[in-house]
């Protein structure tokens, strides 16, 4: 069992120079706090699982797909196996949202 805050977490780089902060990792389920800045954005790219989006502050839009849906605080998008995805902040707003992957991948550079 565990018990952190957010604010606690290290932040990190991923693969893609996007902030991130790891909360959970294990077999099931790979879940990160991602964050964009202004108009910073996570290009085309697809992963062999499960993903789910919850947005937790800002505005942008999720492409899954050929579907593109402007988020906003408390919308969840969810993405199919090997379906390109991709993520963009608003010109005028960073952007910040769980990611959870199940069951759990690791990226490696």
């Amino acid at each position: 069992m565990q018990h952190f805050n957010l604010d606690d977490i290290k932040t990190e780089i991923n693969i893609r120079g996007i902030k991130t902060k790891p909360m959970v990792h294990h077999k099931n389920a790979t879940i990160k706090n991602l964050m964009l800045g202004k108009g910073e954005s996570i290009p085309n790219h697809q992963v062999p699982v499960d993903v789910t989006f919850f947005i937790l502050e800002g505005e942008g839009q999720l492409t899954i797909g050929d579907a593109t849906y402007k988020v906003r605080p408390n919308d969840t998008v969810t993405c199919p196996p090997n379906t390109v995805m991709s993520v963009k902040a608003n010109e005028d707003s960073p952007l910040s949202f769980i990611n959870i992957k199940t069951p759990g991948i690791k990226v490696t550079k």
